[in-house]
């Protein structure tokens, strides 16, 4: 079974979509991006949109785009199980609405009365499809919901890496390694946690240089090795380890999206989105909870 619903491409011309794209892009960046059906304000919101473009793009972008909306859906199915293992019903329902899920995958995490039996379920389905599912139960059984996490997170990264598309999907990717990455060293180095981290294979940085900063205990090490990556003359320990690899992130996909006729103007507006609905839901935090700290949305 695949990940994702079935839904007919749409054969219209692919010109007319970029041009649509590059208006509400333009309207996001202005900050009137606000149509009534749209206003990338909160996490539903945000897959309210990720639905919008998905159901506009024709065969051969689809193809080009599908592993953006997969790891997204991904992330649902995670959040999902989360909220399971939580006993929170109504989270469960309210994360699964609108989402581009398949709906077999829907009702079995609905219908579920554990996470253990969902996790099963989801493996059976899943598995033959998508490589990156297998052993999901085994994962569970040995590290809990964490696990499960890890193993899809990981598995689908390499499965990504391993495949063939456009090189701005395969750059956003790469890229979204090395800032999974430096984020757990750097949070495994902070807190003095005395395992290594879960890294991934696949990115820019490679994993010899991570282990070098790892085994030196050294945050100055992560530091450079994020500098080097954003390119941005900052320092990412008072800007922010988090935004500064953002912002290096953006700036990558604001170069792709200056071609009008490429799919780096799809993903530039995606991840605009993005980064909008984190900034509404940061500001959220921080007047409902007095505190700004928040996991990014996209590394679940």
């Amino acid at each position: 079974m695949e990940l994702l619903r079935p839904i007919r491409p749409n054969e219209a011309s692919a010109d007319y979509l970029y041009t649509r794209i590059r208006s509400r892009r333009s309207r996001l960046i202005a900050g009137s991006f606000d149509e009534r059906s749209v206003s990338v304000r909160s996490r539903q919101s945000l897959r309210n949109e990720y639905h919008w473009v998905y159901i506009r793009l024709n065969r051969r972008l689809r193809n080009q785009l599908q592993p953006l909306f997969e790891y997204e859906e991904l992330r649902t199915l995670i959040l999902a199980l989360r909220y399971l293992a939580a006993g929170d019903r109504s989270a469960l329902l309210e994360v699964l609405n609108g989402s581009l899920l398949n709906r077999s995958l829907c009702r079995v995490l609905t219908g579920a009365p554990r996470v253990a039996v969902a996790v099963a379920a989801l493996e059976r389905l899943l598995a033959d499809d998508n490589p990156f599912c297998r052993g999901l139960t085994e994962a569970y059984l040995k590290q809990g919901p964490g696990g499960v996490e890890q193993a899809m997170n990981g598995g689908y990264l390499h499965q990504v890496i391993g495949s063939t598309g456009p090189q701005v999907v395969m750059t956003y990717f790469r890229y979204l390694i090395d800032l999974r990455n430096l984020l757990a060293l750097f949070k495994h180095l902070h807190w003095q946690l005395p395992l290594p981290p879960p890294l991934i294979e696949g990115g820019e940085i490679g994993l010899a240089r991570l282990g070098r900063a790892w085994s030196g205990q050294n945050l100055n090490g992560v530091s450079e090795l994020t500098r080097k990556l954003t390119g941005l003359d900052v320092d990412p320990f008072k800007a922010g380890i988090e935004e500064t690899l953002c912002r290096g992130l953006e700036v990558r996909l604001r170069r792709a999206g200056r071609d009008p006729l490429q799919v780096g103007v799809l993903i530039d507006h995606l991840w605009r989105c993005r980064m909008t609905a984190r900034h509404n839901g940061l500001e959220a935090g921080r007047s409902q909870a007095g505190e700004a700290r928040q996991e990014l949305e996209f590394m679940l």
